[in-house]
């Protein structure tokens, strides 16, 4: 069974097309094979390209023109509509997917860089439990994604494994924090104090995963600071687009401007936004520590943070519209420019730091 954010469950592609435009994709044997056996594309060209691989050499991958996949037409993909699931690459048969499996099952979020998928975000009632993935939503096997089944589970710090039902008692709790959210700042000021007191458990008589229902049902006050966090500076050096990703010094009080309280849906989304990325993360086995996740966590709410606050005037608010396209934007920055493995390295410094 495949399982997901309840919010997420009914996914089904709308054919939007933004996917078709954004990369171009590679072509594995399968999808050049059935390409080319096709008498309606046979002798169109190009169809694919050549492109530098990262492992050397050079790698097929399926050309666009006129800003989009040669293969988008009228609306539509001509390969998934002529061979259907089966024959299209293997990075459009799985995307929006983001797809975890490790000891406890399979996992799949979504990419919110689709539009369908961001606008699940937003839904009045969009529950963040965990449920059984939609039939449009399950993906099909060959599962591609972070197979994580036979390593061993996330650390707590450098020098401390956790286990399995610690580390899920730790996501999960992460998650209930974000649903039951006001705003996101406060929700992970709160994540990152229960996530110190984690840190600090040690084998004996309580178990990982009561130590972490005990240390997120203390009671606690947040203490968001006014700078920007130490996760957003990892990915500035990192990131190599042309989106502006400075914070303004009084961010704090821009932001407040931007989004006020009572724009309980706004803030709902977001919270929502921060609790899928949670959901199947990949960085709690590629970090050194809980600190990790966290970090990544606050990088992704203040790269969001900066791409809504970047050229408005004073006293303009955020419309929904424009939220979802940041949401858009910082998901094609921190899921698909942003090296997690990379950042975790960058971040081993945090878990060092006064190590448990």
């Amino acid at each position: 069974m495949q399982t997901c954010l309840a919010l997420h469950a009914s996914y089904a592609c709308r054919d939007r097309g933004d996917c078709c435009s954004a990369w171009e994709v590679p072509a594995e044997t399968h999808v050049i094979e059935f390409v080319r056996s096709r008498t309606s594309t046979s002798s169109r060209e190009p169809l694919f390209t050549a492109r530098d691989s990262r492992g050397g050499g050079t790698q097929l991958r399926i050309a666009h023109t006129g800003g989009a996949c040669v293969f988008r037409t009228g609306g539509a993909c001509e390969i998934h509509r002529d061979g259907g699931e089966s024959a299209l690459p293997v990075s459009c048969r799985h995307f929006p997917r983001v797809i975890l499996r490790d000891q406890r099952g399979t996992f799949t979020s979504l990419s919110h860089f689709c539009p369908t998928a961001a606008a699940l975000l937003f839904q009045p009632d969009g529950s963040l439990q965990r449920v059984a993935a939609g039939p449009s939503l399950a993906c099909r096997e060959p599962i591609e994604g972070m197979d994580a089944r036979e390593a061993l589970p996330p650390l707590l710090h450098p020098r401390m494994l956790a286990d399995v039902e610690g580390y899920d008692a730790w996501e999960r709790s992460v998650i209930d924090t974000l649903a039951r959210a006001q705003a996101a700042d406060p929700a992970l000021d709160l994540i990152e104090l229960a996530t110190e007191d984690v840190r600090r458990w040690t084998p004996g008589q309580v178990s990982l995963a009561g130590a972490v229902r005990a240390a997120f049902t203390t009671p606690r006050r947040p203490v968001t600071t006014a700078r920007h966090t130490r996760g957003l500076g990892i990915v500035r050096a990192m990131y190599r687009g042309d989106v502006s990703l400075d914070l303004p010094g009084d961010h704090a009080a821009a932001w407040q401007r931007l989004l006020p309280d009572h724009r309980r849906d706004l803030h709902r989304a977001i919270a929502n936004y921060l609790a899928a990325r949670t959901f199947a993360n990949w960085i709690a086995y590629e970090g050194r520590g809980l600190r990790t996740v966290v970090a990544w966590l606050r990088a992704y709410h203040d790269v969001l943070r900066a791409i809504a606050l970047s050229g408005r005037q004073e006293r303009e608010a955020l419309t929904q519209d424009e939220l979802l396209e940041a949401i858009r934007l910082t998901d094609l920055i921190m899921l698909h420019s942003i090296d997690s493995h990379a950042f975790a390295t960058r971040a081993l410094p945090l878990e060092q730091a006064d190590a448990a």
